[in-house]
């Protein structure tokens, strides 16, 4: 991995010594599923293309490098699986419009696969897209090549081209991918309802690339089978902790930390309760402030608590002047069947002037943000095309 990271600075200092430029982009929130699926499809790709002079490959973390320093699980996993921080290449290092305009650019999407809109220029560069979302229809890509699988988490998917086309770098990549799959899936767990049997099936597979699947030490099946189980529980509490690690961090910081935007509409996501962060001191200030800077009237916030392998979360509102658009949104996330109801109860609210946060205790929990994002797309449009 290391090589290749040095080989991808190199390309990217001298870009014009090469014809076209992979480039290997994550989604812009840059969460750990995201962060690993860049390098380790670009990795794939760089093997590939062995000692090629022709095409140079770049993964990309879609993310400043100063901000870089909030997304604590993936500063934290990056740094135990040996990845050197320094060879990383952040968006504000890489000139994507311009490789774009020179006709070097070949895009490769993944853990995501509908371009936010400061970045639709890119589209036509777009040669393969890999997400385990369901597909947005606006987004079809058609003559790309398409992995769209509703995994657990799309290092998954990345696994499994890896297994396909270059197993012998799978142990070099395991650390990495097994990380992400055990976040996305809650440790595997049943009660969660996210991990799939290619999950399952892919985990097991990054387990035998790393240990021996014979126990040569004398120990039983069962006894390698607990140790493994084990193994798991502590990367996932590991990399829990360091996401749920916030002391560093300001109400500002957790409000752009692990932000999406559909249509319009920002939805940060917090690794605490809505309830916990409206409880630091500066909270509200901070959000004001957000929505002010960002010229945003509307916003909705999404809470995670992840204890002993339980999940719990909530939601909430907040709408700097209440109008229809609020009323709508509101609506459509109490009633919602499609794709999840989330069985929302109202739990309190703070009126501020004009200013409204209504917060929501979600009795689904197995509702998380990917299947919030349409409910929210679809309210949005609908008010669009109401004006």
């Amino acid at each position: 991995m290391e090589k290749f990271l040095v080989a991808s600075k190199n390309c990217l200092i001298n870009a014009n010594d090469y014809q076209q430029i992979l480039v290997v982009l994550g989604n812009p929130t840059c969460d750990l599923d995201s962060a690993v699926c860049a390098l380790a499809k670009g990795y794939l790709e760089y093997r590939e293309q062995a000692v090629s002079r022709i095409t140079g490959v770049i993964p990309v973390l879609n993310v400043t490098r100063d901000e870089f320093r909030l997304r604590t699980e993936v500063v934290y996993y990056l740094k135990r699986c040996g990845v050197p921080r320094d060879l990383l290449t952040f968006r504000d290092e890489i000139n994507l419009e311009e490789l774009r305009a020179s006709e070097k650019l070949q895009l490769i999407m993944v853990d995501y696969h509908a371009l936010p809109e400061e970045d639709v220029q890119l589209a036509d560069s777009v040669i393969e897209v890999i997400d385990h979302r369901p597909q947005d229809a606006s987004w079809p890509w058609s003559g790309r090549r398409l992995c769209l699988q509703l995994v657990g988490s799309c290092a998954t998917l990345v696994a499994q081209q890896i297994l396909q086309r270059c197993p012998d770098i799978l142990t070099e990549l395991a650390c990495l991918l097994k990380g992400p799959i055990l976040v996305d899936t809650v440790n595997l767990s049943r009660e969660a309802a996210r991990a799939t049997p290619l999950d399952h099936e892919i985990m097991e597979r990054l387990e035998q690339a790393t240990t021996a699947r014979t126990t040569a030490s004398g120990r039983s099946l069962v006894e390698k089978n607990e140790e493994t189980m084990d193994e798991r529980t502590r990367v996932y509490r590991d990399i829990l902790a360091a996401k749920t690690d916030i002391s560093e961090l300001t109400p500002g910081d957790l409000l752009i930390r692990d932000m999406k935007v559909a249509n319009g509409i920002p939805i940060p996501g917090f690794p605490i309760l809505v309830k916990d962060f409206m409880e630091l001191e500066g909270a509200m200030e901070a959000l004001d402030a957000f929505c002010v800077s960002r010229n945003y009237r509307l916003v909705v916030l999404i809470g995670l608590d992840l204890k002993e392998d339980k999940v719990t979360r909530d939601i909430a509102v907040y709408s700097l002047l209440p109008d229809q658009a609020t009323d709508k949104l509101i609506e459509a996330l109490l009633t919602a069947e499609r794709p999840s109801s989330l069985q929302l109860t109202e739990s309190g609210r703070v009126q501020r002037g004009q200013n409204l946060l209504l917060h929501y205790h979600q009795a689904n929990a197995r509702a998380s943000r990917k299947q919030i994002l349409p409910i929210i797309q679809s309210a949005a449009a609908a008010t669009d095309e109401c004006k």
